[in-house]
C-alpha cells in the first residue's frame, strides 16, 4: 500500500487508502490507546505496517491557506522569508504555527513569484500528533486532504522532529541499488568474455578440420588472432578500470546520511554523481579529502527542492591513479 491517509473525527480516528481525490475508508479507531480492542489493535498495526507513507488528513477550517506576491530573489531563501512575514501576513506570530508554502508560479518579466502559504496552529497540530503517538502511529506528512484542494498534497506541515525517521532505509536502498549495479557491470564484463572464449574455441575446430584448404585455414587463423586480440583487449581494459565496489564504499564512507544517490556512473578513470542532497555544496570539500577521488566539480547548477528542503546535484570528479588497483 503507498499511503494510508489518518483523520481525526470526533472520537474517532477514521483511516482511508486512495488518491487525495478518491479516498475510501478502511477502518475506524477510538482516539483513546486505552479504548482499542485486540482485533481493533491489530487491524491499525497491519496497516500502518503494510504503509510507505503516513499522512494526517487536516480539516480545511484549520488550515490557514494565503497567496502571496514576492519578489524573484526571495525563491532562493524562502523559508526563512515566509517566516519574517508570518505576523505582517497571517494573524499569528512565527512561534504560534506550523507552516509551509508551494511555489505556484514565476514571472520573469515581472521579476515576482506567487506561492501559497500554508498555516496551522502548533497547539492545535501537537495535539493530534501526540494522541497518534500513543497509538504507535508515527507520521510522515500532515497536510491537506481534502478534494478542492489535492493539488497542494506535497505541502507538509508536520514539524521536522515528529516526522517518521526514514533515513536509515533510504541509505540502505542506495547500497542495495550500488550492489545491484556492481553485479551488472560485473556480468556485463564477463559475459562478453565467456562467449568469445567459446568462439574461439569454435574457430580452432574449425581450423583443424580444414587442413587442406591453405586459404581457408589462413582465414579462419587471422580471425582467430583478432578474437583474441579482442579478448585480451576487454582484459586488459578490465584490469585497467578500476574497481567499481571501491568507489562505492569510498562514497558510503564520505557522503553523510542526508545525501541521496540517484545516479553513478564510473567510465575510465572519471566518476558521475547525481542526486540529493541538504546541502550539496558541503559535498566538494569531502571529496576532496578521499584519497581515491580528486578534482571534485559540478556538472550543472544546483537546484535547490523547496518542497524537501534538498537540493538536486549532479557532480563529477576522477580517480586517482593506482588507488583502486591493490
Amino acid at each position: 500500500m503507498e499511503r494510508l491517509y489518518l483523520q481525526f473525527d470526533g472520537e474517532e480516528i477514521i483511516a482511508l487508502e486512495g488518491t487525495s481525490g478518491a479516498l475510501h475508508e478502511v477502518g475506524r479507531f477510538p482516539q483513546m490507546a486505552s479504548a482499542l480492542l485486540p482485533e481493533q489493535a491489530q487491524m491499525l498495526e497491519q496497516l500502518v505496517g503494510r504503509s510507505r507513507e503516513l499522512v494526517l488528513c487536516l480539516p480545511a477550517d484549520r488550515v490557514l491557506v494565503k497567496r502571496l506576491t514576492l519578489p524573484l530573489v526571495a525563491e532562493e531563501n524562502l523559508r526563512e522569508v515566509l517566516g519574517f512575514e508570518m505576523d505582517r501576513q497571517t494573524p499569528f506570530n512565527l512561534d504560534q504555527v506550523y507552516y509551509d508554502h508551494r511555489l505556484v508560479k514565476r514571472n520573469p518579466k515581472a521579476k515576482t513569484l506567487s506561492v501559497d502559504l500554508l498555516v496551522t496552529p502548533r497547539r492545535f497540530l501537537d495535539d493530534l500528533v501526540s494522541r497518534l503517538q500513543e497509538l504507535g502511529i508515527k507520521l510522515d506528512r500532515a497536510t491537506l486532504c481534502q478534494q478542492q484542494v489535492g493539488q497542494i498534497q506535497s505541502v507538509n506541515l508536520l514539524p521536522q522532529a515528529a516526522r517518521h525517521d526514514r533515513t536509515d532505509s533510504a541509505r540502505y536502498l542506495n547500497l542495495a541499488l550500488g550492489i545491484v549495479a556492481l553485479l551488472l557491470f560485473l556480468g556485463a564484463i564477463a559475459l562478453p568474455l565467456v562467449n568469445k572464449l567459446q568462439v574461439i574455441k569454435a574457430l580452432e575446430t574449425r581450423t583443424e578440420l580444414a587442413t587442406g584448404k591453405a586459404e581457408v585455414t589462413r582465414r579462419l587463423l587471422e580471425q582467430v588472432e583478432q578474437l583474441d586480440r579482442n579478448s585480451r583487449f576487454l582484459v586488459d581494459k578490465k584490469q585497467a578500470m578500476p574497481m567499481t565496489l571501491e568507489i562505492i564504499n569510498e562514497l558510503t564512507r564520505i557522503l553523510p546520511d542526508d545525501t541521496w544517490i540517484n545516479r553513478l556512473s564510473i567510465k575510465e578513470q572519471e566518476v558521475q554523481i547525481q542526486g540529493l542532497s541538504a546541502a550539496a555544496s558541503a559535498l566538494i570539500p569531502l571529496i576532496e579529502s578521499s584519497d581515491k577521488l580528486h578534482n571534485p566539480r559540478f556538472r550543472s547548477p544546483v537546484t535547490r527542492i523547496p518542497q524537501n528542503n534538498t537540493e538536486r546535484f549532479h557532480l563529477s570528479a576522477e580517480i586517482i591513479r593506482g588507488q583502486t588497483d591493490d
